[in-house]
Parts: C-alpha cells; sequence; structure tokens
C-alpha cells in the first residue's frame, strides 16, 4: 500500500447508522457507521450513497472515483519526498459497499474542517499557511503533470499546535476534488501527534482533478477548471521549492466562484476547452452545484 494513501486497512465490513445522518449535500447524504472488524475495528465510519434522484450519476461517480484517488495518491507521494515532515499527505481511498441494496461509498471519518479550494477557482482567502500549503500542492499537481491536471476542492480542520510554533496551526483535511461531485469536495484534516510531530500530516478525501482531457468525472470543469484556479492563485513560500514551477500564462475566471463544488454534465464537455469562448454564469443549467458540508 501507498505511503501517501489512507484506507480502510483490512476492515471489510461495517455497520450503517441509517438513522443518523453526519452531512447532507445537493447530490449525496452520508451516514455514520463503524467498522465490524479489521485494523480499523470499532472506529467511526462515513457512508456516503446517492439521494434517488441522482442515482443516474452514481455508476459515472464511482467509475471515476478510485481513479482520482489513485492520481492523486501519485502526486501525494511526489510532494511528501521534499516537504518539511509535518506537511506530508494523506489521501483517503474508500471502498463502495452495498448494504440494503444500495451502494456506498465507506471511508474512515472524518469531522470539522473547513474549505480551502472549490473546483471553480474559489480560494480561501485566510492567510494561512495550511492554505498557503494546499494552494501550493495544487500548482505542483499542475507542474509534475506538464500542465495537465490540476487536483483541487480542498478542505479540512485545523487548530493552533502548541507543540510547533513555528506552524501556528493543526489542520484536519478532507475531501479534495480532482473536479467531481463529493458530498464536500476536497475535505480533509492536519492531523497533529503531539507524541510523534514527524506523524503530523494532511488527510485528504474526495479529491478532484481538473484535466485538459476532461477524464475525471463530472467535477473535472476541464481547462476551464484549471485556468479558473490559475486566475486566483498567487504563489507563496511553498511555490517552486523544487525549482520553477510552471503556470499558464493567460488565464481567464471562467466560472461564478463559489465554496461549493461545481458539476458538469458530460454533454456540455466541449463548453470546457479554452478553444470555446462561453463564460458560465449564475444559474446555467449545465453547471450543478453542490453544497459545502459539515462532517465526512
Amino acid at each position: 500500500m501507498s505511503s501517501a494513501a489512507r484506507t480502510n486497512l483490512t476492515s471489510n465490513r461495517v455497520a450503517l447508522n441509517p438513522n443518523l445522518v453526519i452531512g447532507v449535500g445537493v447530490f449525496r447524504t452520508c451516514y455514520a457507521g463503524t467498522y465490524l472488524c479489521g485494523n480499523r475495528n470499532s472506529q467511526e465510519a462515513v457512508c456516503k450513497c446517492f439521494k434517488h434522484q441522482f442515482s443516474g450519476i452514481e455508476s459515472d461517480y464511482f467509475r471515476h472515483d478510485f481513479q482520482i484517488a489513485d492520481k492523486a495518491i501519485q502526486y501525494a507521494e511526489e510532494w511528501n519526498q521534499f516537504c518539511d515532515s509535518d506537511e506530508t499527505i494523506l489521501i483517503t481511498k474508500g471502498d463502495v459497499h452495498t448494504i440494503g441494496g444500495k451502494k456506498y461509498l465507506v471511508e474512515p471519518l472524518i469531522r470539522y474542517f473547513k474549505k480551502f479550494t472549490s473546483n471553480n477557482g474559489w480560494i480561501s482567502d485566510d492567510g494561512s499557511w495550511t492554505s498557503e500549503a494546499m494552494e501550493a500542492f495544487s500548482h505542483f499537481t499542475y507542474h509534475r503533470s506538464g500542465g495537465n491536471l490540476i487536483v483541487c476542492d480542498l478542505q479540512g480542520r485545523y487548530k493552533y499546535n502548541k507543540f510547533n510554533p513555528s506552524k501556528q496551526e493543526v489542520f484536519w483535511f478532507q475531501d479534495s476534488s480532482s473536479h467531481f461531485d463529493s458530498l464536500p469536495a476536497t475535505k480533509g484534516r492536519y492531523k497533529y501527534n503531539k507524541f510523534n510531530p514527524s506523524k503530523s500530516r494532511f488527510e485528504l478525501t474526495d479529491v478532484a482533478i481538473c484535466s485538459r482531457g476532461r477524464t475525471y468525472g463530472p467535477t473535472d470543469l476541464g481547462e476551464k477548471g484549471i485556468d479558473s484556479f490559475f486566475a486566483n492563485h498567487v504563489c507563496n513560500r511553498f511555490c517552486g521549492v523544487t525549482g520553477n514551477w510552471q503556470r499558464p500564462r493567460h488565464v481567464k475566471q471562467w466560472f461564478p466562484k463559489s465554496i461549493g463544488t461545481s458539476m458538469m454534465r458530460s454533454s456540455d464537455s466541449h463548453l470546457l476547452n479554452l478553444t470555446n469562448r462561453s463564460t458560465f454564469r449564475p444559474g446555467f443549467n449545465g453547471i450543478l452545484e453542490e453544497d459545502s458540508d459539515e462532517d465526512y
């Protein structure tokens, strides 16, 4: 297993609590669960399923979810080779379980996070080092992919790190978006281990990817998603630490900026190419908006 992957480990059974909803988005509902065996036995899990009216995009989502996670894990492994020990990233990769005839994406639970980026160009301006680090990670993925994609839609939780005053914060991170619907889009946590500071880390889940070929599902906003990120990204102290990171020269904000995750139907993919000069506006029927959520 990759050192940058955060998984269910050997826990392949989960008890779903259908009466305990821990997050609700436009498209999906998150339920509480408990692992019943393996390394995570008795730990809390989150079980995410699509609402009935959106079951038509379920197969497309699950088909791309693991593809997105694998690609994000690849870049996280590279990031972890040069970053400080307390800036490492783990990417969550869950499993699909069928419970009562319904499909659920099951992952270890993360609570209390904030959003740092979306997939439509929105970026947090809170000035924290954790926000800067996550922006830089997106920029790094663009550079390492040769300008073909970015990992985006990042969110999480942070709290003051009294054991490492140079950082000032501890961040819980879950749910990033390579460009797809997730209950939340990039979420996760920055986890501080007071007994072993080297174990402090970002933990991301539901990451999204924007790619030039738009190969990563409904939250992949294509070339215009990449453009919109760089229209708002200002390079910071974390950018270019391994050399001069490339970035596109002429960029534009193509979408209404929103803290929520944006999705596009596959039938509208042609609108996401930079050769098509269409700029999207609020209420455009081709864009579906997923609200930011509370926990999962």
